[in-house]
């Protein structure tokens, strides 16, 4: 049988209340500093997109439970006393989920991708990417590891690469994830003909969430729901694998964008005369729409 879900005070450790003001309130003005800078981004560019996808990670996160009971994520409930203390925005698969989840997916995903996405667009390397995904890496690390031990949720059951109480691992199926949704946001506003087109990004968020963290994690998912004493090698075995996988899926998803960049690179070159052959993006490919050109 896989490991029960935490229910009762004393499964973990006390909710920090204070801590728990705190952040709440911390995460909500860095998500409104964040939406200012989307403001000013539509104003210079007149292209809404930083917005929407603000606002798409917010609508986003309400996609937590699953990975909750997933990955075995339990929002802290009970104080020192006993009592059910959590401000809860909304309870599913009996995971309650606290206010300030909403603002910790605008700041931890929406962030990055709000200051990455322009840059990728433009001109892209497979380098670059990587190197984005060794940073929010480590930003999700540091992020998660500071919310464990301020005691305000834990990873419980049995975790393979556990280092202060995060799996470690998990912070690589993140980076994956918001650095694979940074690149389609890319793509989306080097595509998008029209203003409604980016929209998708309400879809696309979502859909790569469950891309990276639950179809190129799903090693590690099915080994920790395996049992509630799986064999620790098979763990450390399937965290690896699913981090192999989820390098696989960015750099499947980075050829998209490097593609594209290619393909009008060689239009440009073809419109002026030059040799078609494939040559690096032209940091002047992109539409529009979304990303305007230098």
């Amino acid at each position: 049988m896989p490991p029960a879900i935490p229910d009762r005070p004393g499964d973990l450790p006390d909710l920090n209340t204070a801590l728990q003001t705190g952040v709440t309130v911390v995460l909500w003005a860095l998500s409104i500093a964040l939406l200012v800078q989307a403001v000013r981004i539509y104003r210079r560019d007149g292209s809404p997109l930083a917005i929407l996808l603000w606002a798409a990670i917010a609508v986003g996160s309400l996609i937590e439970p699953l990975y909750d009971i997933a990955y075995h994520l339990f929002w802290h409930v009970y104080d020192d006393g006993g009592t059910d203390a959590q401000w809860t925005l909304f309870t599913a698969f009996d995971l309650p989920q606290p206010v300030w989840v909403m603002p910790a997916y605008i700041v931890v995903f929406a962030g990055p991708v709000i200051f990455m996405y322009e840059g990728l667009a433009k001109a892209a390397t497979m380098k670059q990417v990587f190197r984005f995904a060794g940073i929010t890496a480590f930003t999700t690390w540091f992020f998660e590891t500071l919310m464990i031990n301020l005691h305000l949720y834990s990873y419980w059951g049995k975790q393979p690469t556990n280092l202060l109480d995060y799996p470690v691992y998990i912070s690589f199926m993140e980076a994956g994830q918001i650095t694979g949704f940074a690149i389609l946001v890319a793509l989306l506003s080097r595509r998008a003909t029209k203003k409604v087109h980016l929209l998708a990004v309400f879809a696309i968020f979502p859909a790569n969430f469950a891309f990276t963290t639950l179809g190129a994690g799903f090693p590690a998912v099915v080994a920790i729901n395996s049992s509630q004493d799986a064999s620790m090698p098979l763990l450390w075995l399937a965290a690896f694998a699913s981090v192999a996988l989820v390098a696989t899926t960015l750099w499947w998803t980075a050829r998209l964008l490097i593609h594209d960049q290619e393909t009008a690179a060689a239009k440009e070159r073809t419109a002026v005369g030059e040799p078609v052959e494939p040559v690096a993006a032209s940091r002047t490919a992109a539409p529009p729409v979304g990303v305007p050109a230098d």
